[in-house]
């Protein structure tokens, strides 16, 4: 707008010098010649850096648009990459929490396994016991039962651990 107006500006005091009537007096004519001539060289000038301005916002405009773009570009790379960490984090967890998983099966089973040995060896001590007692003819026939019984219930218990150890093998090759 401002460019506009200045060439309107310029070019209007251009033509009202080219179709000015000649005066009689020259000093008049050459101060009217002088003063438009100043004023065309001031505004010259202007109107050509109005134009160079215009250009170099012009680029200006493409640049920001340019680095508005990289911009975008780096903060959706840095939500990928701030993403794919938050991934390998949960992954991290996850894997930890199987290994704990993995870790607490086998311990479990170890537990289960010394639980049947010591079972299986106190009623190998109870049936000894037995035997040399019976063999000494010392117990009645009800002692011998309640024996007997005493020594079924330990294998039911065997019995018992020995199933929930299997369970526990299974569960654990499975998180394995």
């Amino acid at each position: 707008m401002k460019l506009k107006l200045m060439l309107s500006a310029v070019l209007l005091s251009s033509f009202q010098l080219f179709f000015a009537q000649n005066t009689t007096n020259d000093t008049i004519n050459s101060v009217q010649v002088n003063a438009a001539s100043d004023t065309i060289n001031k505004l010259t000038p202007i109107v050509v850096n109005t134009v160079a301005n215009k250009e170099a916002l012009k680029e200006e405009a493409k640049q920001l648009k340019t680095k508005m773009r990289e911009e975008k570009k780096a903060l959706k790379e840095a939500k990928k990459l701030e993403q794919e960490k938050k991934d390998f984090e949960k992954k991290q967890k996850a894997f930890a929490k199987q290994q704990d998983k993995i870790l607490s099966g086998e311990k479990s089973v170890n537990k289960l396994k010394t639980k049947i040995s010591n079972e299986e060896k106190s009623l190998a001590n109870r049936k000894e016991k037995l035997e040399k007692k019976t063999s000494k003819e010392k117990l009645s026939d009800t002692e011998i039962e309640k024996e007997n019984i005493k020594i079924s219930k330990q294998q039911i218990k065997i019995n018992k651990l020995n199933d929930d150890l299997t369970k526990a093998e299974e569960k654990l090759s499975k998180l394995r």
